[in-house]
């Protein structure tokens, strides 16, 4: 939040302004995850959301590109995830035992990602992430992972470097330093340098197939087949990080997209439509540590009921209307990207626009970024200005910039959202040649 609020920006988001000096009393850092408190000019207090709309306690509607930051990948209300939610309402929060929607989603899985072939289920993408590791470290009997800078992989110590290009280091005060020596950092895209270093001394690979927190980098031509061949050949596990990826980039995620199908794959986000849930997929084989049961899973929340009816409903969804949602996303985020590169160039304005399937990011650069090593040129200042300008214009993205695109997204949202770039633009010139 920003002390420097002029009087127009004071007025159109002071409920806004006044819950963040409200919620500092008591929550901590007055949000629930560090980078919401970034949101410029301030963080924004949703009172509710409807389909690709937001409306803000101020009364101030925006067309949501952040969709909770990915994964709400139906809108904000989707008729039958709302009604699937109620209906298992109806039968009481949850009991300490099993229940059949488990079973059930985990063959729904299997029938949309080529190698969920087996699903266990957890809650978030970190604790999925971890799940994944010990999976690999217990199925082969290694340690060492190797993981690629400017992927993230969730917050835990023993994974939680390299996340920025030029940081190789921990990512966050407070993490041990001990914690992730069995990791070794390479560069995303470069299949050279892992068949260089991969042996039969690493447990894993881990990668995220596009890299979408990155900035929306595809992979290069190759990558992934030659990483698949290199695990193949030394006995060690490829994980697909596709917490964002899965069910956005296709039905089958982003190994439906590249053809490429990982040992485990972790998923997320969109899986539950807005209710928390993740899970780690595989192979019959990979999976075997924890099918039958020598790997202990725990969880209080694994598979809780809502979220696992919300997925099921959301797979449904999705299966029955792929032909139709999927190119109609990509074709938005298509439209918006073509918009805003061309009217930065024809106005002389340093912020360019990346697509990779339904998502895109927007950055301010000093100088083409066409590599995810050409993060390092991003202007994060710049970016944010530009962000906050597109949310007075009633367009909401992340605070850096990524946007994701939902079946609830329409024509008129589009060009609204062009609109609103173009004002964004002119705010951006004049602050260039101020």
């Amino acid at each position: 939040m920003s002390d420097s609020l002029d009087a127009a920006d004071r007025q159109r988001f002071a409920g806004s302004y006044a819950h963040r000096k409200s919620a500092l009393s008591h929550l901590a850092y007055g949000v629930s995850s560090t980078p919401r408190a970034t949101q410029n000019p301030v963080a924004i207090a949703v009172e509710r959301g409807e389909g690709a709309h937001v409306v803000d306690v101020d009364g101030n509607r925006y067309i949501d590109y952040a969709l909770g930051y990915g994964p709400l990948i139906l809108g904000h209300t989707p008729p039958s995830v709302i009604a699937a939610i109620q209906d298992e309402l109806g039968r009481g929060l949850r009991t300490a035992s099993v229940h059949r929607g488990e079973a059930e989603l985990a063959e729904l899985i299997a029938a949309c990602v080529p190698s969920a072939e087996q699903t266990s289920f957890v809650s978030t993408g970190t604790e999925a992430i971890q799940l994944a590791l010990r999976v690999a470290r217990a199925a082969t009997g290694r340690v060492k992972i190797i993981k690629f800078r400017a992927n993230y992989h969730g917050w835990a110590d023993g994974i939680h470097v390299g996340n920025a290009i030029g940081q190789d280091g921990a990512s966050a005060l407070g993490q041990d330093p001990q914690a992730a020596q069995s990791v070794t950092l390479l560069d995303w895209g470069d299949a050279g340098q892992v068949e260089a270093v991969l042996d039969a001394s690493f447990a894993a690979v881990i990668v995220e197939p596009a890299a979408i927190n990155g900035g929306c980098f595809e992979p290069p031509a190759g990558f992934l087949e030659r990483v698949r061949t290199a695990t193949q050949r030394c006995g060690a596990l490829l994980i697909f990080d596709e917490v964002i990826t899965g069910f956005r980039l296709a039905l089958g995620g982003a190994q439906e997209r590249y053809g490429v199908t990982p040992d485990l794959s972790v998923l997320g986000k969109a899986l539950g439509a807005g209710l928390p849930i993740s899970a780690v997929s595989g192979s019959r084989a990979a999976m075997e540590i924890l099918s039958s049961g020598r790997l202990m899973h725990r969880g209080t929340f694994n598979g809780n009921p809502l979220s696992v009816a919300a997925a099921i409903a959301c797979l449904k969804v999705l299966q029955a209307e792929r032909g139709e949602i999927y190119p109609r996303m990509e074709g938005f985020a298509a439209q918006l990207c073509g918009f805003l590169n061309d009217e930065a160039v024809r106005r002389g304005v340093p912020v360019r626009a990346r697509q990779a399937g339904a998502a895109f990011q927007i950055f301010a650069a000093n100088g083409p970024v066409e590599t995810l090593r050409d993060t390092a040129k991003v202007d994060k200042d710049k970016t944010l200005v530009f962000t906050g300008a597109l949310l007075r214009q009633g367009v909401m993205t992340l605070p850096r910039g990524l946007c994701y695109l939902s079946s609830a997204h329409s024509l008129a949202d589009i060009e609204a959202t062009e609109a609103a770039i173009a004002v964004a633009m002119e705010t951006m010139a004049r602050s260039t040649t101020a």
